[in-house]
Order: C-alpha cells, then sequence, then structure tokens
C-alpha cells in the first residue's frame, strides 16, 4: 500500500511540473525571438525618427535685415523656346531672390533642365545705380542639373553693403531677347562679424556649412555644403544636411540633382 501510495504522488508531482513545460518553454521562445528580431533590425530604423534633427542645424537661417522688403525680381523664366515641358531654370538663392555673402568674387548656383541651347549669358549691375559692372557668356554642359559660377578674380570685387542684381539669361533667339528665358536675383556682401570669425576658426567644413546656415550666409552655406557633397559623395549625413539646407527654402525638389559643374566626382 505505502509503494502504491508513493507512486501516485510521484505521478500527481510529474504531471504538475509537465503542464508548467509548455508555458516555460513558449515564455523563453517569445524572449529568445524577440532578442532574435531585435538583433537583425538595421539601426537606421531605430533613428529614423532622428533623421529630421539630425540636420536641423543645416537649415538656412534668414537674416534680419534692415531692409525687410527685398528689392523686386521679374518672373522666373519668359518664352519658351529652349526650356521643354514648361521646365524652367532655378536659381538656388532663398524665397525672397535676395542671398548674402562675405566673399568679394562669390560663387553663384543654378538647376538648368534638358536644353536645346548650351550659351548663356551673366550680368551683374550695381542695383542703386543700374550700372552693369560685369558680363561674361556661359557654355552650358549638355547634361542637365546643378551649375556653378564663380565670378573672377579679374572682374570688380563687390564692395561691402551694396547691392547687386543679376541675370543668366539662356540665350535661344539672338535677334529677339523677350523670347530668351532667364532667372534673376540680388546680393549684397557683408562684413563677417567677430563671433562667426571665431567659430569658423577651427570649424570643419560640415560645421562651416551650418555656421554659416545659422548665420543667414547663403553663398558660403550653399558653396560648403557643395564642397561637401564633392569630397564625401557617398556620406549620408552629408545627403541629410544637404537635403535639409535645401528643403528650407523650398529647393527639395532639386536636392537630388547632380552637380554637373562643380566638381570632379559627379554625384
Amino acid at each position: 500500500m505505502k509503494w502504491l501510495q508513493a507512486s501516485i504522488s510521484f505521478l500527481v508531482f510529474s504531471l504538475s511540473l509537465y503542464s508548467q513545460v509548455p508555458s516555460v518553454l513558449a515564455q523563453s521562445y517569445s524572449n529568445t525571438k524577440t532578442k532574435q528580431i531585435s538583433q537583425k533590425l538595421p539601426t537606421s530604423i531605430d533613428n529614423q525618427s532622428k533623421l529630421p534633427a539630425l540636420g536641423f542645424a543645416a537649415r538656412f537661417k534668414p537674416p534680419v535685415d534692415d531692409q525687410p522688403n527685398p528689392p523686386t525680381v521679374g518672373a522666373a523664366t519668359r518664352g519658351s523656346s529652349c526650356l521643354k515641358n514648361q521646365q524652367e531654370i532655378t536659381a538656388l538663392i532663398p524665397a525672397n531672390k535676395s542671398a548674402l555673402t562675405l566673399n568679394e568674387h562669390p560663387t553663384f548656383f543654378w538647376h538648368i533642365p534638358q536644353i536645346s541651347e548650351q550659351t548663356a549669358e551673366f550680368a551683374l549691375i550695381n542695383d542703386a545705380e543700374e550700372k552693369v559692372i560685369y558680363k561674361t557668356n556661359l557654355t552650358l554642359p549638355k547634361q542637365p542639373g546643378i551649375i556653378s559660377f564663380t565670378l573672377p578674380k579679374n572682374a570688380p570685387e563687390l564692395t561691402i553693403n551694396t547691392t547687386y542684381r543679376w541675370y543668366l539669361t539662356l540665350i535661344c533667339d539672338e535677334e529677339d531677347s523677350s523670347k530668351n528665358p532667364y532667372v534673376e536675383g540680388f546680393v549684397k556682401r557683408i562684413p563677417a562679424n567677430l563671433p562667426l570669425s571665431e567659430s569658423l576658426v577651427n570649424a570643419d567644413l560640415l560645421q562651416k556649412s551650418t555656421f554659416y546656415a545659422q548665420a543667414g550666409i547663403w553663398h558660403e552655406a550653399l558653396s560648403s555644403f557643395v564642397e561637401l557633397r564633392c569630397t564625401e559623395p557617398n556620406n549620408q549625413i552629408v545627403k541629410i544636411h544637404w537635403r535639409q539646407f535645401l528643403d528650407s527654402v523650398g529647393l527639395n525638389n532639386i536636392a537630388s540633382e547632380p552637380l554637373v559643374d562643380s566638381c570632379t566626382t559627379k554625384n
């Protein structure tokens, strides 16, 4: 009898232990699978919400100017003899068409679509005096994309605190200039303030780009970002900052366009 009671007790204990095994195994399996799935997730997924913050410093901060209303500009383009499918030239400048620079010979950028003509005219005018101070013809690349032009050293230096109007005109019809599409904008050279100058001393190129953007110095900010794109064409951090910078002035639609003639490495 004692043997029978001992057998029954052992059977009840075994059944009780066995009934707990599935839940223990299930919990262990669940924890293992969760850990495995977590390990397989790329870190970029966890950081996607942080991407906008990553490039926030690159967003352009318009300067506080003593002239709240910038000079007016004409239509972005006129005529359509060289531009197809309602395309147009896009100047890489802020929405108000006015940009600051610290450089006496700044660099200008435009996005050019696919065109049938490869000649354009660049003209720089002292806006107050309505006097052309520099004019030249540019040979445009056949490939559509972002192009640049740096005011050469033999051109007159931009005077500090003077506003200049510039034009880029496609030469589609040499007989009738009204059929030549164009874009225009304004550039004003200002002196660098001491805090900005001190910040730039030991800054790397990415830091310089963001310092210029936060200070509202458009031409230097854009040139620095372009240089970054040229030197590190596959750097995702640089691409995020570049996109944030252009998006902040409404130019996100050309953020993926190639830099045609600004660097030897096309991206």
